[in-house]
């Protein structure tokens, strides 16, 4: 297999050479499993200057769809996982993990993002019918540093049978015309999705976005979808990632 490769903005030097066993225990509380999440953002271009921009130009987000018979069944997500104990860093983890669920490669890592506490509350009394477990409600955000200079990232924990489990999130690009294509063993659908989207949780998806197939029957394309997140913690990093993308140009 030829070697995975990415690039990354000078702030997140530190994470190239800083373990993901190191990173772990630094983080107050230690985490006992960590793992990452790649919210890869595409601006697509009009056809023209002048074109008015309408939902296919507007800054997308990829998420994925996780298969019936996972936990959290057909709930959606970023690509990412867990890290490996192969993996020399975090930052060859997201690489890694965005690969094998999208064959994307060579993805460009702008910089970490954390989860967006903020949320109306309408969207609030939205995800109550996600069946969220409990544990996830409590997800918090903890500063990790990462360089002797007082570098810092955030880390998403949350408390589940005994364990804390952290999240490092990333926000990422990847070549233009760059084609997803998932593994129908762990996610059944793929899509890019606008922040209005992604807020008032409904999308219609296009016909070549995996292959539909939920609890051995096909959806209909071309069909709205209820976006329904894992968990609240993953909602919001991803809007978040919509609004940090924003701040540091990669989207308009």
């Amino acid at each position: 297999m030829t070697a995975l490769t990415y690039t990354h903005s000078p702030s997140l030097t530190p994470l190239t050479t800083q373990s993901p066993q190191t990173l772990s225990a630094t983080s107050n509380p230690p985490i006992d499993y960590l793992m990452t999440s790649v919210m890869v953002l595409r601006q697509p271009q009009p056809p023209s200057p002048s074109a008015f921009q309408n939902n296919s130009q507007k800054p997308q987000v990829l998420l994925l769809r996780r298969h019936p018979q996972d936990s959290y069944p057909l709930k959606w997500e970023p690509p990412g996982g867990s890290i490996d104990p192969s993996d020399p860093t975090v930052l060859s983890a997201a690489t890694r993990e965005l690969h094998e669920e999208t064959n994307l490669s060579n993805p460009h890592f702008h910089t970490w993002v954390a989860m967006a506490r903020e949320l109306p509350t309408e969207d609030a009394a939205r995800m109550k019918n996600w069946g969220v477990q409990p544990e996830e409600e409590l997800a918090r955000d903890v500063e990790v540093k990462i360089d002797e200079a007082g570098g810092v990232v955030m880390v998403t924990t949350f408390l589940e049978t005994k364990n804390v489990w952290g999240k490092m999130n990333f926000v990422a690009t990847v070549d233009e015309g760059a084609e997803v294509e998932i593994d129908p063993e762990e996610h059944v659908e793929w899509g890019w999705f606008t922040e209005e989207e992604v807020r008032r949780g409904r999308a219609v998806l296009p016909l070549e976005n995996g292959n539909g197939s939920v609890n051995g029957e096909k959806e209909e394309k071309e069909k709205e979808r209820v976006l329904e997140f894992t968990s609240r913690a993953v909602w919001g990093s991803v809007l978040e990632a919509f609004r940090v993308g924003r701040e540091l140009g990669v989207i308009a």
